[in-house]
């Protein structure tokens, strides 16, 4: 036990512990020895021990699933070496394990048992809290490191695929625009199929790396005064391709002006397009989507309506989330992630979306409503407002 109490003196999370204390806390440890690729503890199990790791390293790995339906992939969240503390779940409910942990070299750890310890630190509630904190710098850390990875690896990905993609994509609306030659009808439907093709995988490519990028400050300082029907016009555009391959006819009811809104013009373009491109995809052939926006004095206002099989009531809670895909998503191409994207941008601006499925008395479809504030301001805006108190001082 002394060999112990010597050993906990090195972790931060005993810092400034008395010896009657690290006394208590050795006799719950208890010592064990792990190879390279046994783990300590599996993600979603129980989570009973808290580990101390006193030699050696092992890695956190969490499982990694697109969509429902996809095959599970295992990403490394963090490297945990000597005097390092991992499985802090066994003091947190759930109390369930939110990683693996795989050795990635031979490694002796401490196992205390995180029931006993939590008993411990309910009687010693000063100790505790030193403890407490060192275990929430810790997650902090990581949380920090695994976005900034994250962010990195979506941004190098995205990069790389997009020019290749981009350079397809050009070669095909070049044969399309008949520069390379006559086209016939047969060759005409396979290129403008390769281009819807092509530009559902941009389409895929841009949503992850937005999932990274879509945070409420950096979507606010693009905010500038724009015609939102010009806007909504661009967005229809960007779906008239897919919708004329299915023989989906939008239908655009608005009144011959919109006043000019402050927003994120590419973003609220990017959210109408979402939630047209997701009408489209739901809609059965020869189906007609409507939109419709007006102004009100306080918010501009803009529904899509479609005619599509509609959202499930079980699943309607749940649409917004990232990487959901319902049941009536199964064999259609996305990632789950237009709709959660809608929702960030909406946030952002300040706005509302909701959704209504059935919309009509005994008629199927779904309609998405959005509202944008008209009190917003953009960033010189906002900068002249608080400039304006200084200069009257």
């Amino acid at each position: 036990m002394t060999a112990n109490i010597e050993v906990l003196r090195r972790f931060e999370n005993f810092a400034g512990f008395s010896d009657g204390e690290l006394a208590e806390i050795a006799d719950l440890c208890r010592e064990e020895s792990y190879e390279e690729g046994e783990s300590l503890f599996v993600e979603g199990e129980t989570a009973e021990l808290m580990f101390l790791v006193v030699q050696g390293e092992f890695s956190l790995e969490k499982a990694v699933r697109l969509g429902r339906s996809g095959s599970d992939r295992w990403a490394t969240v963090d490297i945990v070496g000597s005097d390092r503390v991992a499985g802090w779940s066994s003091i947190i409910p759930p109390h369930s394990y939110t990683s693996t942990g795989v050795c990635v070299e031979p490694s002796r750890v401490l196992a205390l048992n995180g029931q006993e310890l939590r008993k411990f630190l309910a009687r010693h509630p000063a100790s505790g809290l030193v403890f407490m904190d060192a275990i929430a710098s810790t997650i902090s850390s990581r949380l920090r490191n695994s976005t900034t990875t994250l962010t990195y690896f979506l941004s190098v990905i995205a990069h790389e695929l997009k020019s290749p993609i981009a350079a397809v994509e050009n070669y095909l609306q070049v044969m399309l625009g008949g520069f390379t030659g006559e086209l016939t009808e047969k060759q005409r439907r396979m290129l403008e199929r390769s281009v819807l093709r092509i530009s559902d995988l941009r389409s895929l490519i841009s949503d992850i790396l937005d999932l990274a990028r879509m945070r409420p400050e950096q979507i606010q300082s693009d905010f500038e005064w724009f015609d939102p029907a010009e806007t909504i016009a661009q967005a229809i555009e960007d779906v008239r391709l897919s919708a004329s391959q299915k023989g989906v006819e939008i239908q655009v009811d608005e009144p011959p002006e919109l006043q000019q809104i402050v927003g994120a013009r590419r973003r609220l373009r990017q959210l109408f397009s979402n939630l047209l491109s997701n009408a489209v995809k739901f809609s059965p052939h020869e189906a007609l989507i409507r939109l419709r926006a007006w102004d009100e004095p306080d918010q501009l206002v803009v529904e899509v309506l479609d005619t599509g099989p509609g959202i499930p009531a079980d699943e309607q809670p749940f649409i917004f989330e990232d990487f959901y895909r319902g049941r009536n998503a199964e064999g259609l191409a996305g990632t789950g992630l237009g709709l959660s994207i809608v929702k960030k941008i909406v946030e952002a601006h300040d706005g509302e979306v909701w959704l209504e499925s059935p919309y009509a008395k005994g008629q199927p479809g779904t309609k998405f409503t959005v509202t944008v504030p008209r009190n917003l301001a953009t960033l010189d805006m906002k900068r002249r407002s608080r400039a304006a108190p200084e200069e009257e001082a």
